[in-house]
């Protein structure tokens, strides 16, 4: 006893001062409230994710023979792929001659595999801005057929 109060070392945590048994539970006790509530701005900030099924019926309405944009040579190596934009001007769907296709933000940032994308329209190209660390590189996908 230190003072007439129970005191103890934590020494799990290795806190260099004194706590008392209350103090030291009411510390364990906040720990998943301290970490629900840091969770919080991730869970706001997080866009809303459409099912697969509602992904791949939007992905389907893109024909790789119908499609508005051709790949430019050389961008994708010995794979024929052409684009189409959504309707709304959403979303940007990339189709494979063999009928693969898949969906990507088109007009907004967003984040693959570590890569800060944009997909945007600079006259009749459709252009690709990619950061890595820092550096930002700009690729031509396709031109308007």
């Amino acid at each position: 006893m230190i003072g007439g109060q129970d005191k103890c070392f934590c020494r799990c945590y290795d806190v260099a001062y004194a706590v008392s048994d209350s103090q030291r539970m009411m510390i364990f006790h906040s720990l998943p409230v301290l970490g629900l509530w840091l969770l919080v701005p991730f869970a706001i900030s997080s866009p809303t994710q459409a099912n697969i099924k509602d992904e791949f019926q939007r992905a389907q309405v893109c024909d790789y023979s119908n499609a508005e944009f051709i790949s430019d040579v050389g961008v994708f190596d010995n794979v024929n792929v052409r684009f189409c934009i959504s309707d709304d001007q959403k979303e940007l769907i990339y189709v494979m001659a063999m009928g693969t296709s898949w969906v990507v933000p088109f007009e907004r940032q967003y984040r693959d595999r570590g890569l800060l994308s944009f997909n945007t329209l600079e006259e009749d190209r459709l252009v690709l801005y990619q950061k890595e660390n820092g550096v930002v590189k700009r690729k031509v996908l396709g031109r308007r057929r």
